[in-house]
């Protein structure tokens, strides 16, 4: 049963449509009935509707039997139920080009005796209309009704996706707008998208927020009444998720900026905040700090979407709640981890995670344009520390080596122990005895001689990953090298002079970047 309306076939079933005879159209007879009108002036064409049973005794039609014809188009054009006629009184027969647009068109036109009353017709077939449309309105009401009670009594997403898929005795699927699932019952049932499912959008302040995913294909009216009132209470406790989302993630993002921008001054309230927000007193803080050569102003900027995205994932599989921050137009990341024996497996019996400097380094490289700095791992009364140390980890790190993504501050530690010594003079009086030549000679020639010597002693001696690192022949760096020799008469076999003159040439390119 239709709950909108009645079918044309039932509508012939009807006692009052005994004697009426169905003319052509048949293939149209499971059109709904939603309206009847009465056509008896010639411009009834602009206010049909939807749903329209049209009845007349052709008398319009009377001088111009064309009109029947184009009453058939017309009906087609608003998907009308069909037409039904008395004929004899003013037309003698039905016009047979009328016959083949209904067939054509599956537009049913019913021959009425000449003894049918229009309001007999009208009445029966509304009350069928109406008595339907009225089961309808009360269902959706008290399905209404239940649902909201659901959510105004937080109960849950799963139990709401419970009771849709009991009424619509269907299983279903609330996922959101990249696929995930949010919720499915029967509970736990994978998703796999086809296109055999029906779905609709879940919309929540005009944004859509995920998909509802119905896996029953044929839908009645009332299905389809169940699946609005659905849509709506599925919105309704996504906005209440959203709400709590949005609310905690602003107390959660004002405590991280207080982190950033202060030590805290006492341990125990600052332990006690956190786990108020879900973040374990045990784990161990690292810092990352991102930054550009254009700032970030907000969390909209694609590669922190896409970092939010890659941090959710991570977040679910090494069990902690990473935080994203937008600060001084960089992007501060907060990455937490359990301290476990590296040799500890997960409980699903994989390894553990790698480090997160590990995961970075690997993650940022489509990004290109970025480069990060890592502080070292930290209590969270001590995050501000290596919030710090990030900022300097990238910040030396950059200026000597711009073709890496990634510095630790572990690398760059004793350097700016040396940038920042007191006795300035004295340190650079000893950088002067040992390449001051260099210098000069590099300054003078514009050549890269100290440049070449810091990254041969940054990577070992490595003829070989100097040359990655600086885009030149293994050759060329090998002559470079005993230039340097012969130019210094340095002794590079030494250890001492080795240390020395790496910490020599780091200072001599920082002071100078």
């Amino acid at each position: 049963m239709n709950l909108r309306g009645l079918t044309v076939r039932e509508m012939l079933n009807l006692p009052v449509m005994k004697n009426a005879k169905l003319i052509s159209g048949e293939q149209g007879l499971d059109r709904i009935v939603q309206y009847i009108d009465i056509w008896e002036v010639p411009d009834i064409g602009s206010w049909l509707r939807e749903g329209e049973m049209v009845l007349t005794a052709g008398y319009p039609a009377r001088d111009n039997p064309s009109l029947l014809t184009e009453m058939i188009e017309q009906l087609a054009n608003v998907n009308g139920a069909g037409i039904a006629i008395k004929p004899e009184r003013f037309i003698p027969q039905i016009p047979q080009e009328m016959i083949e647009k209904s067939n054509l068109y599956h537009i049913p036109v019913i021959q009425l005796p000449l003894s049918a009353a229009y309001i007999d017709i009208t009445y029966n077939v509304m009350e069928q209309i109406l008595n339907r449309q009225a089961v309808l309105l009360k269902r959706s009401e008290e399905v209404n009704k239940a649902l909201t009670g659901l959510v105004l009594n937080n109960k849950g997403i799963q139990v709401v996706a419970d009771s849709v898929s009991k009424l619509i005795d269907s299983p279903i699927w609330i996922v959101d707008k990249g696929g995930a699932v949010l919720a499915s019952s029967p509970e736990g049932n994978p998703y796999v998208p086809s296109g055999n499912h029906r779905q609709w959008e879940v919309n929540v302040d005009n944004k859509m927020l995920g998909k509802f995913v119905v896996e029953k294909r044929g839908l009645d009216e009332l299905d389809l009444m169940l699946i609005e009132q659905a849509r709506l209470v599925f919105s309704l406790e996504l906005m209440r998720e959203k709400i709590a989302f949005d609310t905690e993630s602003r107390l959660r993002g004002t405590f991280f900026e207080e982190l950033i921008l202060n030590p805290p001054a006492d341990e125990r309230i600052t332990a006690s905040k956190g786990l108020q927000l879900g973040l374990s007193p045990d784990w161990l803080w690292e810092v990352a700090v991102i930054e550009a050569d254009e700032p970030f102003y907000n969390e909209d900027a694609p590669i922190a979407e896409a970092i939010q995205s890659y941090l959710s994932e991570e977040s679910a599989a090494r069990k902690v709640r990473p935080q994203l921050q937008i600060h001084g137009g960089k992007i501060v990341l907060f990455l937490p981890s359990v301290p476990t024996a590296d040799t500890e497996k997960r409980p699903d019996n994989k390894r553990r995670p790698l480090p997160w400097s590990e995961e970075l380094q690997r993650w940022l490289k489509p990004w290109d344009t970025v480069r990060v700095g890592m502080g070292r791992q930290a209590p969270l009364f001590e995050a501000n520390r290596s919030y710090n140390e990030a900022r300097t980890a990238v910040s030396i790190g950059f200026r000597l080596n711009q073709r890496r993504q990634l510095f630790t501050y572990a690398e760059v530690e004793m350097l700016q122990m040396l940038l920042y010594s007191s006795d300035s003079a004295w340190l650079g009086r000893f950088v002067d005895e040992r390449i001051g030549k260099l210098a000069e000679h590099d300054q003078a020639n514009g050549t890269n001689y100290v440049s070449t010597l810091y990254h041969y002693l940054a990577t070992g001696g490595s003829l070989n990953e100097t040359s990655n690192r600086m885009f030149i022949h293994r050759n060329s760096v090998n002559y470079r090298i005993d230039r340097i020799k012969s130019m210094t008469g340095l002794d590079l076999n030494s250890a001492q002079s080795r240390f020395e003159l790496y910490l020599c040439s780091a200072y001599q390119l920082l002071k100078r970047a």
